[in-house]
């Protein structure tokens, strides 16, 4: 949650009304909790260094995501049934690395007042810096993996990589859709339907404020059929699903397709 002016510190909740305990930590805005390591990064900012093909969050494989973080909203705790002291809170807000001074954070309860218009939640400001410094590398082990049963789609990694992308390379081609729809089965009927498994291989590269899809030979890519004839791309904070994206012909040769995604972005963003 960002800065502002003139808001009530402390306890929303009228004296009377007042309960010294919290069942979540809550941060809105940008922030996201890394559960293993106890700190808080920018989501977008580690986004945008993964488009641009640099080492972040999101390449480096010692870090564990929390559980509860969600757009423009974290949470560094939570607790349904066994909630927390206000002073407890506190210190574990403190004891997290990274939090920007100034950072308003919600220590609210998971219930309200019948009946009554105002809030029960706390509202506590980092003010004490609590820095964290952190050389993310690109570690995963896919980033070093290579195509196996297309030499088209190894020669267009290669030249990614030679011209400053990042390339994840997978096994696997698991068919999103397929999984989409399972999920939504199996919570309407009970019923445990198996997502579909597409066949080849699949790379997800980043860089020049890019991401980049494609997949070995004519095969889908995660079940999108847009996948089999062509390298699908868009650009940072444009990207929606994979079956709105840009499109090259696999056809073109590597190094004219690496001319395309080194073109400037058409959305330059600051």
């Amino acid at each position: 949650m960002e800065t502002k002016e003139n808001i009530k510190l402390g306890h929303q909740a009228p004296r009377g009304w007042r309960i010294n305990e919290c069942n979540s930590i809550e941060i809105d805005g940008d922030l996201h909790y890394c559960w293993s390591h106890d700190f808080v990064y920018n989501e977008r900012d580690e986004r945008r260094k993964l488009y641009n093909g640099e080492p972040c969050y999101y390449t480096d494989g010692r870090f564990g995501d929390g559980a509860h973080n969600y757009f423009h909203n974290t949470m560094l705790f939570w607790q349904r049934w066994h909630p927390i002291s206000i002073k407890a809170a506190i210190r574990r807000t403190l004891k997290t690395k990274g939090i920007p001074v100034g950072t308003l954070v919600n220590f609210n309860k998971s219930y309200h007042f019948r009946g009554k218009k105002f809030s029960n939640h706390f509202i506590f400001k980092v003010k004490k810096d609590n820095p964290i410094d952190i050389k993310y590398e690109v570690n995963m082990p896919s980033y070093s993996n290579n195509f196996e049963h297309c030499d088209r789609s190894q020669k267009l990694t290669e030249s990614l990589r030679a011209n400053g992308f990042i390339v994840s390379v997978r096994k696997e081609n698991n068919n999103f859709i397929s999984s989409m729809l399972s999920t939504a089965i199996a919570a309407k009927t009970g019923e445990q339907v198996e997502p579909k498994q597409e066949t080849g291989e699949i790379a997800i590269a980043y860089g020049h404020g890019k991401k980049i899809g494609f997949s070995s030979k004519d095969d889908t890519l995660y079940g999108y059929y847009n996948g089999e004839e062509s390298i699908l791309w868009d650009e940072f904070d444009c990207f929606d699903k994979w079956s709105r994206c840009e499109e090259i012909s696999k056809t073109i040769p590597p190094e004219e397709v690496v001319k395309i995604l080194m073109e400037p972005n058409r959305n330059q963003d600051d």
